[in-house]
């Protein structure tokens, strides 16, 4: 009963009178506020929140001196939180005419529960504790559950069995709240590792047609089942998955998100994990405990692409994960490991385009500098592997720098000569490599040379790079090395250069069996006197089947994984 006459007539009554002193205040600010306060003390205390909150609005918009009274900015705050705006509420009861009352403390205790912020809600609670008495015994029943859940968060057991029985003694509670108070007795049985009587609390909570307190409940009761081994993962995902859309936006969404994302990630079912994180709307994220989300997102990104968890997805799948999803690349170092792991994925079965895609997008997007230099080189060298050298060339061009430290210029002047040769610039190419010494330089000007048909150089350069490889004889020979061989016996037989040729066959003959090519080496170091095995037409197949590129891209590929720590 709300007065005499009941509820509909008392409320009547007093929007009645409301409505004509806000008449009044339309032409004079300085009416009377008493029967709108009155009103809007009414709604409050029976649960009206919405309503008291357009009272109170439109008080203060036809009044704005009102915003600075105490009692309106109270009992807006009271209103709003009693339906859910916190972060309003929290605006109201922070304001100068409130902050150091004692009730103010026990509201923003509250608050700050509801949002899962555990350690400071006890701290307000503690502060607003000679007052709660003084409230209705429904919210003496709130504030009490709500400090209880924070104890129980915090450790703090006994205090929250103390808070439980207070709260269990007020008269007339709701059967809402009465259910708010079971779940933190379930909680409490957790604490004091009592599961069996934990899942039943959780699962009797559960049944109730209430989605704010129910869905916390089967929350409970999931992972309670979970961790007793009677429900597996995949029905577990399924029942989490329709409980993520049955109640947003407070702590217990962010629970059920993170409770998933880390299911999914059990599972090996990133996809699934990442996009399930970065569900949680804008609200979720500035919660308490919002960051958590972010770091369990930026956790999973880094175990998928820096720790190898995608290792087991196909390439293809890996790099469509990654660009769905790449914002969540980090700058600097890891981002750029990360960039160079997928490459190294995709460059290994022949991705080539899709891994110039995934290096590009690197380089023009998010690096500068020494940063962008090293990746537009490997997208260089990706391209020129895609006989594409066009496009290196503008990789390279695109990203130059001063300061670059002394092997990546090696790398890169390599590089831009390789590309130059592709394009018939053998000059240009060579011009570019001016005098440099480095390995990478030598193979590129030994393979300008025997494009130029300046056999005797060529071969020179390519017997250099072998060394004296022939003393390893229980090592066959690489793809790489195998090219310089034959190149370099079929160059000094074109050259008639017989003495070196000599030299060559005796230092590599037994390396022709067992070889990829046993009958180009053979053919080779036999020369154009060496018989029918060493005829003209021969040599002009062996310039043609000595492929120096195809040994290049599979140098390269192997740099590749060893920058990117392949196989650890």
């Amino acid at each position: 009963d709300a007065g005499e006459g009941g509820f509909i007539a008392r409320h009547r009554a007093l929007q009645d009178a409301a409505e004509r002193e806000s008449g009044r205040a339309a032409e004079d600010p300085r009416a009377p506020i008493e029967a709108r306060l009155a009103y809007a003390r009414f709604l409050v205390g029976h649960g009206l929140g919405f309503e008291a909150v357009g009272v109170l609005n439109a008080l203060i918009k036809q009044t704005p001196a009102m915003q600075g009274v105490a009692e309106v900015r109270g009992l807006r705050g009271a209103a709003r939180a009693s339906i859910g705006r916190f972060n309003e509420a929290e605006a109201d009861f922070s304001s100068g005419a409130l902050a150091s009352d004692p009730s103010t403390k026990v509201w923003q205790g509250y608050i700050a529960a509801q949002q899962g912020d555990w350690a400071n809600a006890r701290r307000l609670f503690a502060a607003g504790a000679g007052v709660v008495d003084g409230f209705a015994p429904e919210w003496r029943a709130r504030f009490g559950a709500a400090h209880a859940m924070a104890a129980v968060e915090t450790g703090d057991a006994d205090a929250a069995r103390e808070l439980l029985a207070y709260v269990f003694s007020q008269p007339n509670v709701s059967a809402s709240d009465q259910l708010t108070a079971r779940l933190v007795q379930a909680r409490l049985f957790e604490l004091d590792e009592k599961p069996d009587r934990a899942l039943a609390v959780y699962k009797a909570v559960a049944r109730a047609p209430l989605d704010g307190i129910a869905t916390p409940a089967r929350l409970g009761v999931i992972k309670m089942e979970m961790a007793k081994g009677t429900l597996k993962a995949d029905a577990a995902a399924a029942q989490l998955e329709a409980l993520k859309w049955r109640w947003r936006g407070d702590a217990t969404e962010l629970a059920v998100i993170r409770t998933l994302g880390e299911l999914y990630l059990s599972q090996g079912r990133y996809r699934e994990a990442l996009t399930t994180l970065k569900t949680a709307g804008p609200k979720i994220v500035t919660l308490p405990g919002g960051d958590r989300l972010q770091a369990d997102l930026d956790n999973a990104f880094r175990a998928l692409f820096l720790e190898g968890a995608a290792d087991g997805l196909q390439p293809v799948q890996a790099l469509a994960l990654f660009f769905d999803f790449r914002e969540l690349t980090p700058v600097g170092a890891d981002g750029d490991e990360m960039v160079r792991r997928l490459a190294r994925r995709l460059i290994d079965v022949d991705l080539l385009d899709q891994a110039a895609e995934l290096l590009k997008y690197q380089a023009e997007n998010r690096l500068d500098g020494v940063a962008k230099a090293q990746v537009s080189t490997n997208l260089a060298a990706v391209y020129l592997m895609n006989r594409q050298p066009e496009e290196a060339l503008q990789a390279l061009w695109s990203s130059r720098t001063t300061l670059l430290p002394a092997a990546m210029n090696l790398e890169r002047r390599a590089l831009e000569a390789r590309a130059l040769m592709e394009l018939g610039r053998y000059d240009h190419a060579l011009e570019v490599l001016g005098k440099d010494a480095s390995p990478a330089a030598r193979d590129v000007r030994a393979d300008i040379l025997w494009k130029q048909q300046q056999w005797g150089a060529a071969a020179a350069l390519y017997d250099q790079r072998l060394g004296d490889r022939w003393k390893e004889t229980a090592v066959p020979l690489s793809e790489v090395e195998e090219t310089r061989l034959i190149r370099a016996g079929a160059g000094y037989s074109l050259a008639r250069d017989a003495g070196a040729l000599a030299r060559l066959s005796k230092n590599y003959a037994g390396f022709a069996e067992g070889a990829r090519s046993p009958g180009a080496i053979r053919v080779a170091l036999a020369g154009l006197d060496g018989g029918d095995s060493g005829r003209p037409q021969d040599f002009a197949a062996l310039s043609a089947g000595a492929d120096a590129y195809a040994g290049w891209i599979a140098q390269t590929k192997a740099e590749f994984r060893a920058k990117t720590g392949a196989g650890q």
